[in-house]
């Protein structure tokens, strides 16, 4: 019974009102932009993904009724399948009728009829669609009046104003309460959860498909239990038994096609350049559309040349390397682990494909965190890289970079430090200078220099490097904006601590507008601002950047990724050196477990914040002395 939409019979709108700009009385939600972004990537983008992005619209901040009521009427009219409508934002209620209305960011809290959105404008809209099932979900609250720290109101229930067959209901509060949101997270509180399940899945369900039945019973049960308001549903016919998400491959995109990558449509050729344009999109820094290319075009490889033939194989290898990249390392090691076995049967072990899947596979390996096991496997591929396709092969000198690479990793950065300054003058003879490669070497000499205790040094390098890397590729390239980044962070560990925060203020907008603000490399520059913001003695501000961050980059890495928990104790440093030393104290007590598990008992990070919250509770016994031994009543406070 359980089904997903059919993504080019579907259509989804998504709307958000984060800003408000003529009452007082309506606060901005910045979260709700990140709910509508992350809500669209989650269903039209890979694993999960339902609907098609070129039939999923987004509004932002809708002004007046015309500018939600026009797009949210057009989609309900082409809408076969599944017609879904998402808001986030404040929630009106009318003085008359009490009807609900959604607001906009020329509402006024006083006079909703006039400046706000019906809801019964939704319901003529789903009335109005053939589409076989209608899906509302609501993050607002129902009233006029805004407190601090949520959405408040009172509403009369509006379940039943939308039984329409097939209609789906999910609503993030009850007629009482308010919807919640919380300065400094990336999401609401509803549509975060939601969103989580959307995209991790629901542990308690043996099925990966996310229903918006089994949605709802999940929300029903973990925000209640974190003090949250308990959602609403409504679902007439089978709508609860349609799939939003679980794992398969992207539906919705079209296929770039033979031609207008630049061959005949069925050719070799034809096939062959769109592989070419896939690669070549990562190598612009553009992976995820590189992923997607390569994802279409292998299927059609491996139907039309064989799995055997060598550009099959090849094109295996390609699309391992930009999945990895764009950041399932998990995925990519499986992918170039299957792709090597293949290559070595048909191609042979010493082929140039092969010993560049292989080289591969042990960097995925080093990714994944084995260092010392990638270590191993680089070792072994270089000499047979070396022997086979001689020392001055391309593929031989990056496999000399990955060896050096993980050799640092393996805790010996300084024979790290040797490997890539050895290693730069041969890819700048045989490379080139301003090949990437040679200037990808560079940045890790400089890297290595600096973990090797050099951090001089490697803003000696840096500072040489980035003019050379800017003329060369142009300011908005990568490798610049990554080499302004390693300057910033080395300045400051050189005892450069204004210089640092100067650097990364004027690299994060850039890597935000070139990278995006999910990427990677931008949430470490983020971490990195906020951290030098701090130690230039402004406390304050620290704790705000590091509080804003803290949810972002929980969101895109994970939380037992390394710079997210590095984020969270950096976050409960500085909020002692505000003043709040309690609070200090409970946050590094919730991350230190974490840091525990998840990098071992030993690592620097780990150490080093042990030390921080053992110097903490000693400043906490000494000021807060009475209060621990008499407690906070009213004895505290005497001796």
């Amino acid at each position: 019974m359980m089904r997903p939409p059919d993504p080019a019979r579907s259509r989804a709108v998504l709307v958000g009102t984060a800003e408000y700009t003529e009452d007082d009385l309506l606060p901005g939600v910045p979260a709700v932009r990140n709910n509508v972004r992350d809500l669209q990537r989650l269903l039209t983008e890979g694993r999960p993904g339902a609907f098609s992005a070129e039939t999923t619209r987004t509004v932002f901040d809708p002004a007046t009724p015309r500018d939600l009521g026009l797009p949210l009427l057009e989609a309900a009219r082409q809408a076969e399948d599944v017609f879904l409508v998402y808001y986030a934002g404040h929630g009106l209620i009318g003085h008359e009728r009490r009807e609900l209305y959604l607001g906009l960011a020329k509402s006024v809290s006083e006079a909703p009829s006039f400046t706000a959105f019906p809801f019964q404008g939704i319901r003529e809209a789903f009335l109005a669609s053939p589409a076989r099932n209608r899906v509302l979900v609501l993050d607002c609250c129902f009233s006029g009046r805004a407190i601090t720290g949520g959405l408040s109101g009172t509403y009369e229930p509006l379940i039943e104003q939308m039984e329409i067959a097939g209609t789906y209901t999910l609503t993030s509060a009850a007629a009482n309460e308010p919807a919640r949101f919380q300065d400094g997270e990336r999401h609401t509180a509803f549509t975060g959860e939601l969103l989580l399940a959307l995209r991790d899945g629901i542990p308690s369900t043996p099925s990966a498909e996310v229903t918006l039945g089994a949605l709802f019973r999940h929300l029903r049960r973990v925000l209640p239990a974190k003090g949250l308001p308990e959602p609403q549903q409504c679902g007439t016919d089978t709508a609860e038994f349609l799939v939003l998400s679980r794992p398969r491959p992207r539906p919705g995109r079209r296929p770039v096609s033979e031609a207008a990558a630049g061959g005949a449509p069925g050719s070799r050729e034809g096939l062959l350049a769109r592989w070419d344009l896939g690669r070549r999109r990562g190598e612009e820094g553009r992976t995820g559309e590189a992923m997607r290319l390569l994802s279409e075009v292998v299927p059609d490889l491996t139907r039309m040349l064989g799995p055997d033939d060598p550009a099959t194989l090849v094109g295996r290898i390609d699309l391992a390397y930009w999945t990895g990249r764009e950041g399932d390392t998990d995925e990519a090691l499986r992918l170039s682990a299957a792709a090597v076995g293949d290559m070595t049967r048909v191609l042979g072990p010493h082929h140039r494909a092969t010993l560049a899947g292989q080289s591969q596979l042990a960097y995925w390996t080093g990714e994944s965190g084995r260092y010392h096991e990638a270590l191993s496997l680089a070792s072994s591929v270089l000499a047979d890289l070396s022997r086979v396709l001689g020392p001055d092969d391309r593929e031989t000198l990056i496999g000399r970079g990955r060896l050096a690479r993980w050799t640092g990793e393996a805790d010996d950065p300084a024979a790290a430090a040797r490997m890539t300054g050895d290693l730069v003058p041969d890819l700048s003879r045989v490379l080139g200078a301003e090949d990437r490669e040679t200037f990808t070497g560079r940045v890790n000499q400089a890297q290595w220099t600096g973990r090797a205790g050099g951090s001089k040094a490697a803003v000696r390098l840096l500072t040489g490097l980035v003019p050379d890397v800017s003329w060369a590729l142009g300011p908005d390239d990568r490798h610049t904006l990554l080499s302004r980044s390693r300057l910033a962070h080395w300045s400051g560990a050189a005892g450069r601590r204004r210089r640092a925060r100067r650097l990364f203020a004027a690299a994060v907008p850039d890597l935000e507008r070139v990278l995006g603000p999910d990427d990677r490399e931008t949430l470490l520059a983020r971490s990195q601002l906020a951290h030098w913001t701090g130690e230039t003695g402004q406390a304050a501000e620290a704790v705000r950047l590091f509080g804003l961050l803290v949810g972002d980059i929980a969101w895109v890495l994970g939380s037992d990724d390394r710079a997210t928990l590095v984020s969270r104790a950096r976050l409960a440093h500085w909020t002692g050196v505000r003043g709040e030393v309690g609070e200090a104290i409970r946050q590094f007590h919730a991350v230190l477990p974490e840091l525990t598990r998840v990098l071992g008992p030993n690592a620097p990070e780990t150490v080093e914040n042990r030390v921080l919250l053992a110097f903490w509770r000693r400043k906490a016994d000494r000021r807060l002395k009475d209060q621990i031994f008499f407690g906070a009543g009213p004895r505290g406070g005497t001796r």
